[in-house]
């Protein structure tokens, strides 16, 4: 895949040098050159507005070569909702209300909706987006259980719209090499992987503490980036599971765990070894073949293997090969890439890579990480 290009300019100042350049334009609407400079690319409305939306969609969305912030579904229309289509430059009769998704139906500049709300809301929010004939993203966890994950699944073919899981690394240049490393067998078969990405991300955070809202603690947040890893590397789903978690602090319960250490056991014979933790900040993506190992590390400027680009900037990475070889490709904005990828095989209409059916897969593994965490870590076994 090719890195995507990264303008040096965001759509304000798009907009005002095209003002500037063309004093025919100037006494135009910004709303109308916004129209033209987004032609030929899809809408997006993001339906939530926290932290992530705020700090890594929205910095990227503009800088997209298919997709564009086109509207926002949000609980504070008055507030949140005007102050982003300011930001934006989206008129404000694009912003709805959770409870007027329905609404969506009626306007034609939204074509995908971009499901950022907390886990436990995801079912909800991508079927009532589904049944206003949006095709939707959904970030990951795709839901709580994998009932919720098959529901939406079905509303998604019912609607004959694309349903897709933010899994951001499928199109990041350094894990897609992983993948091919893996695939072709260059340092012989994958027998081992070691996978962690851990930080403390309850801080400020206080619905990753609810059971309902959350799904579970650091396993069904950031664990499953592993999870993934582990899948895409082996080309299967794992057979079997075992977990065990453990808590430091009084804020978490047996509901919410703090740190769960988990084995994934794949039917070709190699075993991944993973952890996620909200106790620390710590990531490590090893890869262990017959003929050496292969790591993804962050860059020489910083970064992280599993980490997304962050206010408009790319995280860096970079693989480590045997014999003291580095790998290292142009980092991306991960999620203008996602969003674009998803618009491609939208305009193409063919299947996208990270289907809800992936999503229902690895939900399913995670269910089998609890069963086991809830069993004392007897080995499980998992319903693919």
């Amino acid at each position: 895949m090719n890195p995507i290009h990264r303008p040096s300019i965001t759509r304000r100042s798009f907009l005002k040098t095209m003002a500037v350049a063309s004093p025919a334009i100037v006494g135009l609407n910004p709303l109308v050159l916004a129209q033209s400079a987004n032609e030929g690319k899809l809408g997006v409305a993001l339906c939530g507005l926290g932290g992530f939306s705020k700090q890594s969609i929205g910095p990227e969305l503009p800088l997209a070569k298919n997709v564009y912030l086109a509207g926002v579904i949000t609980g504070d229309p008055e507030g949140k909702g005007r102050k982003w289509a300011q930001q934006y430059g989206f008129p404000e009769k694009n912003i709805f209300n959770y409870a007027d998704m329905a609404k969506l139906a009626d306007c034609p500049d939204i074509r995908i909706v971009h499901v950022v709300t907390p886990n436990g809301l995801h079912a909800a929010h991508t079927m009532a987006a589904a049944q206003a004939g949006k095709h939707v993203m959904c970030e990951k966890p795709m839901a709580t259980s994998s009932v919720q994950c098959e529901a939406m699944i079905t509303a998604a073919k019912k609607a004959g719209v694309q349903l897709g899981v933010n899994y951001r690394l499928q199109f990041e240049p350094h894990h897609i090499e992983m993948m091919r490393l893996a695939k072709e067998k260059v340092y012989g078969a994958v027998k081992c992987f070691s996978g962690e990405f851990s930080w403390p991300s309850t801080n400020g955070k206080a619905w990753l503490l609810d059971k309902k809202l959350a799904g579970g603690g650091a396993a069904f947040d950031t664990g499953v980036y592993p999870i993934q890893a582990g899948c895409y590397l082996t080309g299967e789903t794992p057979t079997h599971v075992g977990a065990i978690p453990t808590r430091t602090r009084d804020i978490y319960t047996p509901d919410i765990e703090e740190t769960m250490t988990y084995t994934l056991e794949f039917p070709g014979g190699a075993v991944m070894q993973c952890r996620a933790s909200y106790a620390y900040a710590f990531s490590q993506c090893v890869v262990v073949c017959e003929k050496g190992a292969f790591s993804c590390v962050a860059g020489p400027q910083g970064g992280s293997p599993f980490g997304q680009s962050y206010s408009g900037k790319p995280s860096g990475k970079q693989l480590v090969l045997p014999d003291n070889k580095t790998f290292k490709a142009a980092d991306t904005l991960q999620l203008a890439v996602l969003l674009d990828e998803f618009a491609k095989a939208i305009n193409e209409q063919r299947p996208f890579l990270a289907s809800g059916e992936m999503g229902l897969r690895d939900v399913r593994i995670i269910e089998a990480v609890y069963a086991s965490a809830q069993q004392g870590g007897t080995r499980v076994a998992v319903n693919a």
